[in-house]
């Protein structure tokens, strides 16, 4: 392998980090350190006996003369920036011409609190099926402000990151060739920006929202506009913050693009169309779960506290007596109410950060696939969906199940805690979300929409999946077809080979690693901006060969990128050393997927390839190229392989990084630079430029802290 691949190796640099990280707190909010107990104490234990025995009689007053009260008591996030809530906007939608336009008002503070507004009616995940696919091109312009608030998704009560104060965030709908405006307000306490995922963003490179690749985040009382053309694609995608972890603390959103040939590549018919995002959740802020997360002696990541579909869940709030929690008011479990008798189409997305989820309904045995992050497939049946951090899976639900009376079934989204190295969640908190779903027919009296219609089934799905493989993985090689068919091309210009894993190294720091480099973002100045200017100014270090881009012009032990001057064919071979799957998204691209597995990877010869992918061993075999899975987001399994063949024709730097979260911002990623002859014509807008000139204090709010927290404390 080392001889058909190219090994990518960089140098380490410790000093590559600055020693400005006041806004993380002490290290001492980590790993704090034992003292001995002054005398005084002794003389407060007995005060605060007596304290105890006279908040249990008035707790028995409360109990028993007082009626029910919602627990009050709130731990506070770890994070150091943990804003007071805000008012919360309403979401008013108008449309003129061919323009449509989301416009906000402000709400009361007491809305907040007495009728849980912070919460997405389920509605506005169903899709109107009066849409019109053949518009002429429509400019579809969001105004959102970016904004704290305090709120109970499953009860237990936390502060937010938002847009416009709902959450989950506003559904983007469009066709193929619209363009999407989306005017950001950044009133948050923490820098922010956005990214959607899975879009191709040609031509617009700096609107990708990739905070050090393609941008400067947003400071806060800062505002940008994004604006870009959806091109040559269709299907399920999303949206998330990209600044540290913030998708975590509410900052995510669907989006579905139209075809004008969808309803011709869906093979089957559907009567109506709606979103189901599934998520990990968390009772505590991201900024203090990423320092836990990067300290020093750190070898887990933190695990969820349980799970929501649609924003939504119910938990127990008597398992959680330390934590402000309420059930009764924003926590519920959602619900779908599907026509008997009519075909459905389910857009589910993985919108969480770290968990992977086991999507079941009972009853429902065979659920036909039909489209995989974007592209439409030809119908596979299966009895459960597994689906990593930022994958999408649709399938087509036939509400003709008849076997319970009440038309009512539990819709299930296990977190498959086996892809933890810890097997659990976090505490005794519950790994499953659930939704009802429910048949409805307005000539049956027992199927009329009722909310009090529970359903009573049992999961019925049959074994878990064991192993965290993608769905097409787990099937024979070209089960899942895609629909048009397209061929990978037959030739690779270039192969690299990557070992991928989690490392410790100096300060017991544990971090993501693709071959000898460990990614670090420059918020100040962004990959993007650096590599125009370059070029534009003629520097040499920026026109190099294609291949691993000079370390010159990017440090390769912080900042690995893999440039090429024009339009060119490579392969990407991961060899995974960790025991647990690692789900790899490329900004700006699809992937074809020409295998992987378990072990070692077996070699081009095995695909019927030439050695480094220069073409088939055998013309009349061209199976491994012929019609493979595309998507955006590929999986390496536990000591296993992949290999993916990508089409670098997307000018711009695009980023390359596990989504498993605390993974991505531990360092797990890369930069591609692609058609660098091109770029040494392009112009950053000023209004990106402009991000920039923020102070370094507020862009680095909300990112993962730097190294030399930990490295150079010793310094202070």
């Amino acid at each position: 392998m080392a001889e058909q691949s190219q090994r990518l190796l960089g140098d380490n640099n410790d000093n590559a980090y600055t020693s400005d990280d006041k806004e993380y707190g002490d290290l001492e909010e980590v790993h704090p350190r034992s003292r001995r107990e002054p005398w005084w104490r002794t003389y407060l234990f007995f005060f605060a006996v007596l304290a105890s025995l006279l908040s249990l009689l008035m707790l028995v007053k409360i109990g028993f003369f007082d009626g029910p009260a919602t627990k009050s008591t709130q731990a506070a996030p770890s994070e150091e920036h943990v804003p007071e809530t805000t008012p919360v906007p309403v979401a008013v939608t108008t449309t003129a011409a061919e323009v449509v336009t989301t416009t906000t008002a402000a709400a009361s503070h007491e809305e907040i609190e007495t009728e849980a507004s912070f919460r997405r009616p389920e509605s506005d995940y169903v899709l109107d099926p009066r849409w019109d696919y053949n518009a002429p091109p429509t400019v579809r312009e969001y105004n959102w402000v970016v904004q704290n608030i305090e709120a109970n998704p499953d009860g237990v009560f936390r502060t937010m990151t938002t847009i416009n104060g709902k959450f989950p965030g506003e559904l983007i709908r469009c066709n193929e060739g619209d363009t999407i405006v989306v005017n950001v307000e950044n009133r948050a306490v923490n820098a922010t920006a956005l990214h959607w995922h899975g879009l191709f963003q040609n031509g617009t490179n700096h609107m990708d929202g990739t905070p050090g690749a393609t941008q400067c985040p947003i400071a806060p009382g800062r505002s940008f506009r994004y604006e870009f053309t959806v091109q040559g694609q269709s299907g399920t995608y999303f949206y998330h913050g990209h600044q540290g972890a913030e998708a975590l603390d509410g900052m995510i959103g669907p989006i579905v693009i139209h075809s004008r040939d969808e309803k011709k590549n869906q093979l089957l018919p559907y009567d109506t169309d709606r979103v189901v995002l599934v998520q990990d959740w968390y009772h505590d802020h991201s900024g203090g779960l990423l320092k836990e997360a990067l300290a020093p002696g750190s070898e887990s990541s933190p695990l969820p506290n349980g799970a929501l579909i649609n924003g939504a869940n119910v938990v127990n709030c008597d398992a959680y007596p330390d934590r402000r929690c309420d059930n009764t008011t924003g926590a519920r479990l959602p619900a779908l109410d599907l026509e008997s008798g009519a075909s459905h189409r389910l857009r589910f997305i993985n919108i969480g950060g770290f968990a992977w989820f086991e999507v079941s309904l009972d009853r429902h045995l065979s659920l036909p696939v039909t489209e995989i992050d974007g592209i439409d497939v030809a119908p596979v049946l299966e009895k459960t969906l597994l689906i990593a951090p930022g994958q999408r899976y649709s399938v087509v639900l036939t509400a003709n199940e008849t076997s319970t009376p009440d038309r009512a079934f539990w819709l299930r989204a296990r977190i498959t805690t086996h892809c933890f190295a810890e097997y659990t969640l976090a505490g005794q908190d519950n790994p499953q979300a659930a939704a009802i779903v429910r048949y409805t027919d307005s000539t049956n009296s027992r199927l009329k929409i009722d909310k009090n219609r529970i359903p009573t089934t049992n999961g019925d799905s049959g074994a878990y999946i064991v192993v965290c493989q993608d769905m097409n993985t787990r099937k024979a090689p070209n089960t899942y077809q895609p629909v048009p068919a397209l061929r990978a091309p037959e030739h690779a210009d270039h192969s690299y080979f990557f070992r991928l894993n989690l490392e410790i190294h100096g300060y017991r720091l544990q971090r993501g690693y693709l071959n000898e480099s460990s990614y670090r973002p420059n918020l100040l100045s962004p990959a993007l901006y650096r590599a125009i200017d370059g070029l534009k100014s003629g520097n040499a270090s920026f026109n190099t060969p294609d291949g691993v881009a000079s370390a010159a012009a990017f440090d390769r032990s912080t900042e690995l990128v893999i440039a090429h001057k024009e339009i060119k064919v490579i392969d990407l071979i991961f060899q995974n050393f960790d025991e647990g799957s690692h789900p790899l998204h490329l900004h700006g691209h699809q992937m074809f997927v020409l295998g992987s597995g378990h072990g070692y990877f077996p070699g081009y010869e095995s695909f019927g390839l030439k050695p480094d992918g220069r073409g088939l061993l055998d013309p009349h075999n061209d199976s491994a190229i012929a019609n493979p899975v595309r998507r955006d987001v590929v999986s390496v399994e536990g000591f296993g392989w992949t290999i993916v063949r990508v089409v670098v024709d997307n000018p711009g730097v695009w980023k390359f990084h596990c989504h498993m979260i605390w993974h991505g911002d531990g360092g797990m990623g890369m930069l591609l630079l692609s058609r660098t002859d091109d770029l040494k014509d392009w112009t950053i807008p000023e209004a990106n430029r402009a991000l920039c000139e923020a102070s370094a204090s507020e862009l680095e709010l909300g990112a993962a802290p730097k190294d030399s927290l930990w490295t150079h404390a010793n310094d202070r």
